[in-house]
């Protein structure tokens, strides 16, 4: 009864629900049954959306209402949390920067140091099929990120990051554009910024080549720049003849200092070889002089020693024709030898074969003797 009355706020001490709870009809008469309580028909159903008696259900606790009352806020995701407060890196391999794609990351919230945000570098670009290992991290103007804190600056900045895997940065993959939107502070309004610098600049080049132009004597009208092109071309044509003519002046002269250069080598050369000649001749001479008998003793006792070593090499030489000369004869025996064995054995297997045939002859006959004996006995006893 106390819920029905007090339209359940009491019950569940929840504000959330007080538009919502069930309103006992004050005006609607109840019609009384048997014991002076509402009957179950009295009881008007609850509506879609209004808690159940109780306040027990789920839907009781968090189930919309349709009177409009505060609902409850979804709680933050892990994904939400980090794009609202995590760092985002944009991350480009070294060596590969004007030729590779970009990698986002987003870094977990634990991970507040270089030693850890390095290997969930290399485990998101997936750096190990490509055999390489994140080491140092830089920004495109070369600037290495040493600290947790710069790499936070420079992700709120948007400036990229540069991976090295243990090889020097290289400058030379490295776009102008990224440069100079990180000298202009990052981001999309560094980029506007570079953008407008440019446009400038463009405009100052136009204005200093209109008055170049003008200052040239052309005019201001539309034919001053067709004047001034066809003057600069004719100026270009000029320096173009004075260049060719001068490189084939530097032409002919450098080979004709080549071919002096020549001579002046091939002059040196032979000098050299003379002086060179003529010193080795006054060396073999003083040799001559200092070594006369001594060397020409050595020089006995080598031919003696060169004669020995002769005379023992024919030594050698005739013993392996000696050894060689006895291996074939034996060779030659063992050969003879064995050609007479087979020769003995065909002969022996020639005579066997005879006798064979010998005795098979010998007993066709004998059989053939015998058949023609018994044919006439058989023939002798037929007759009267």
């Amino acid at each position: 009864m106390g819920w029905f009355q007090n339209g359940g706020a009491q019950a569940t001490g929840d504000p959330m629900f007080e538009k919502a709870a069930y309103q006992s009809p004050a005006s609607s008469p109840t019609k009384m049954a048997s014991g002076n309580f509402p009957s179950q028909k009295s009881r008007p159903a609850p509506r879609a959306g209004s808690p159940s008696p109780g306040g027990s259900s789920l839907f009781d606790r968090y189930g919309a209402n349709d009177g409009g009352g505060p609902k409850a806020l979804n709680s933050q995701t892990h994904t939400s949390r980090l794009r609202a407060q995590g760092v985002k890196l944009v991350c480009y391999v070294n060596t590969e920067v004007n030729r590779g794609r970009s990698s986002i990351i987003h870094l977990p919230e634990a991970e507040d140091t270089i030693e850890e945000v390095l290997p969930y570098i290399q485990r998101q670009m997936k750096l190990d099929k490509r055999m390489k290992y994140a080491q140092k991290l830089f920004t495109p103007d070369g600037t290495q990120v040493s600290t947790f804190d710069q790499l936070a600056n420079f992700a709120n900045a948007e400036i990229p990051i540069i991976v090295a895997c243990g090889e020097p940065f290289d400058t030379t993959t490295i776009p102008v554009a990224m440069v100079s939107f990180q000298e202009h502070g990052g981001g999309r309004a560094a980029a506007a910024q570079v953008k407008h610098e440019l446009a400038e600049r463009r405009k100052k080049a136009s204005q200093l080549k209109a008055d170049q132009v003008r200052a040239a004597g052309h005019g201001t009208n539309s034919v001053a720049a067709k004047s001034a092109r066809m003057a600069a071309v004719e100026d270009n044509r000029n320096q173009a003849a004075a260049m060719r003519h001068e490189f084939m002046e530097n032409l002919l002269l450098r080979a004709a200092k080549q071919e002096e250069l020549v001579r002046n080598v091939r002059a040196n050369n032979e000098v050299r070889k003379a002086e060179r000649d003529a010193r080795n001749a006054r060396g073999a001479q003083m040799r001559a002089e200092k070594y006369g008998e001594v060397g020409r003793a050595k020089n006995h006792s080598t031919h003696r020693i060169y004669e020995k070593q002769q005379q023992m090499a024919e030594a050698n030489q005739e013993k392996a024709a000696k050894a060689a000369l006895i291996r074939e004869q034996k060779q030659q025996a063992a050969e003879f030898a064995k050609a007479q064995l087979a020769a003995k054995r065909k002969e022996e297997g020639d005579a066997r074969r005879v006798s064979h045939i010998k005795r098979s002859v010998n007993k066709a006959d004998s059989d053939e003797s015998a058949l023609k004996s018994r044919q006439n006995k058989a023939m002798a006893l037929r007759s009267p």
